[in-house]
């Protein structure tokens, strides 16, 4: 054996790793050189790979699901082509309710006085089969001196006491029963109730999933979540525009190019600078939650009116216009309560960031950016930060806690009431057993771009037919109509046709748009084909039913006000 082949065969015990035969020496460490520990050496250096992996990967989703980028999520109507025109025989997709089944509905109107918008909602309520509604403030107008500059003739800031003196006298037991509260003289009903709690519903499934993507696991946390629906309208009023009731609100889910160019910006604006802003304002013309929530609601409305009493509010510009609470205008009490309620989820949104659960957000909090800068717009104007806008402001409290949180949110879409004002070119009347686009009334360089879609499934599938049970007899009531055969008042905007329409903008269309509600023609026939019913008002404690009629209702005393006394002379016309 020669002397390179004595030194390979003591310097390979044991053998080098390589391969079988191989002549390199070994200069690892002893026991390195182990089969055992080296096989058990290999295994180690997977797992800490695989562990490596695994931790980038979890940092990846951490940061990740910590980009909060307060942008609401795509709404369901978002997919739609923005210059598409829908023509009647594409399908809706199957629908699925979600409420629970046989929901308590109570319905409250505000209103003093008799008058003939108000036989008309009493009317197209009692032929779609809503509750017997109770009548608030029935008998309690105010004389001259109190009417005179005052908002509603000075009957407004009623709503609030008298519809919290009402839920006040409910039980715990009722505290989970749905309560409209909506305004007496300017809404018609167009479709089933059952629809309304469906859609109440789904409104809130929607907004709570953009609560959650805007607010993150504060959201969790907090339990902030939304039950208490308010119309949308596309101005902050009567508030100031620069108090704290106006500029914290969220940007609406509505497509930001539902007016091309022109959309939230007053300069190309027709006929007034609000007609092309999309819907994310509060309107106090219904208001639709549960009794507890509305219990708390309305509480907070008052203390609100009884601190202001008639003096401005603290943030009042000089001008004097929010003295005796905007001239007695409920609206603008649940304005300032919808906006501190947006002002402090920002307080808490930024309060839960952590460097845990949001470590880029925190990373540019420790370099000096202020989280909660935006590019949210207030009438062609940035706010720049949702808690500081630039413009000369009070400062507002960062609160601990979630004192100021209501559970409001709006119906942006219009899916339960469409609102009029600023938005009488938005839509109009249609039939969906023919083509769409013929029907749109108003179209120009200036309005929205139609949206048009067939009938939405939850009324084709989910409500029952538009003249159920009722016998043709001789006044030739349709038999077998569907909502495709009759007009529905129809958002251009979107394609939703809602459950009921607000004349909250030209008040003469209250007259001259009456004769185009699909149910018109029929009207004293459906009306008279109804009866009697046996019904509980639970006004003031009361226990027992009385035998109530069609469109008569209750008042916040006990008393009924029979349609046939409120209504007298009128004719359904």
């Amino acid at each position: 054996m020669d002397k390179y082949e004595k030194f390979r065969s003591s310097s390979q015990s044991p053998r080098s790793p390589r391969s079988p035969g191989s002549f390199r020496l070994d200069t690892r460490p002893r026991w390195r050189q182990n089969r055992v520990c080296y096989i058990l050496e290999g295994i180690g250096t997977l797992i800490v790979l695989r562990l490596r992996s695994l931790i980038i990967i979890a940092l990846i989703l951490i940061i990740t699901s910590g980009v909060l980028t307060l942008k609401p999520l795509p709404s369901k109507y978002t997919t739609i082509a923005t210059n598409t025109t829908w023509t009647s025989d594409i399908a809706s997709p199957p629908y699925k309710s979600i409420a629970p089944p046989d929901t308590p509905l109570h319905i409250l109107i505000p209103a003093t006085k008799q008058d003939i918008n108000l036989c008309k909602l009493l009317f197209s309520g009692s032929i779609l089969g809503y509750p017997t509604p109770i009548i608030t403030g029935w008998g309690e107008d105010l004389d001259e001196s109190q009417r005179k500059g005052m908002t509603g003739g000075g009957s407004h800031l009623l709503k609030i006491s008298r519809v919290l003196e009402y839920l006040g006298n409910l039980g715990t037991e009722h505290d989970q029963d749905l309560v409209l509260m909506m305004d007496g003289y300017d809404i018609w009903f167009q479709l089933h109730k059952d629809l309304l709690i469906e859609r109440y519903y789904q409104i809130n499934a929607e907004a709570n999933k953009r609560i959650k993507k805007r607010m993150g696991r504060a959201a969790k946390i907090e339990g902030i979540e939304q039950t208490i629906i308010f119309g949308a309208g596309k101005r902050c009023w009567p508030n100031e525009i620069h108090t704290v009731a106006c500029w914290p609100l969220p940007p609406s889910p509505l497509p930001d190019d539902m007016f091309d160019g022109n959309t939230d910006n007053p300069v190309g604006s027709r006929p007034n600078p609000w007609s092309t802003t999309r819907q994310k304002f509060l309107n106090s013309g219904l208001i639709m939650g549960p009794v507890a929530d509305m219990r708390a609601l309305f509480a907070r409305a008052e203390a609100i009116v009884e601190k202001l009493g008639d003096e401005p509010e603290p943030d009042d510009n000089g001008s004097k216009w929010s003295q005796k609470v905007y001239h007695n205008s409920d609206q603008s009490v649940f304005n300032m309560i919808f906006g501190e309620q947006e002002y402090q989820r920002e307080v808490i949104r930024v309060r839960h960031i952590s460097w845990l659960f949001n470590p880029i957000q925190k990373l540019r909090q420790f370099f000096g950016k202020d989280l909660s800068d935006t590019d949210w717009v207030l009438e062609g104007n940035q706010i720049l930060n949702i808690l500081n806008p630039p413009w000369t402001h009070v400062p507002v409290e960062h609160l601990d806690g979630k004192p100021l949180e209501f559970s409001i949110g709006l119906d942006y879409w219009s899916d339960i009431t469409f609102q009029t004002a600023n938005s009488e070119r938005n839509g109009g009347w249609m039939s969906f057993n023919q083509s769409l686009e013929p029907q749109v009334q108003h179209f120009d360089r200036w309005d929205c771009k139609p949206h048009l879609r067939p009938l939405p499934a939850d009324v084709t599938e989910f409500s029952q037919p538009p003249f159920p049970n009722h016998d043709n007899g001789n006044l030739a009531l349709p038999k077998n109509a569907s909502w495709n055969d009759i007009p529905l008042y129809t958002h251009y905007c979107n394609g939703v046709v809602p459950v009921m329409l607000h004349h909250n903008g030209d008040k003469a269309s209250r007259a001259n748009r009456w004769h185009k509600m699909w149910y018109y023609p029929y009207a004293e026939t459906m009306f008279k084909a109804q009866g009697p019913k046996q019904v509980e008002s639970l006004v003031m404690g009361k226990v027992g039913k009385e035998s109530v009629g069609p469109g008569s209702a209750f008042d916040d005393k006990g008393g009924i006000v029979k349609f046939e006394e409120a209504c007298s002379g009128w004719d359904f016309h």
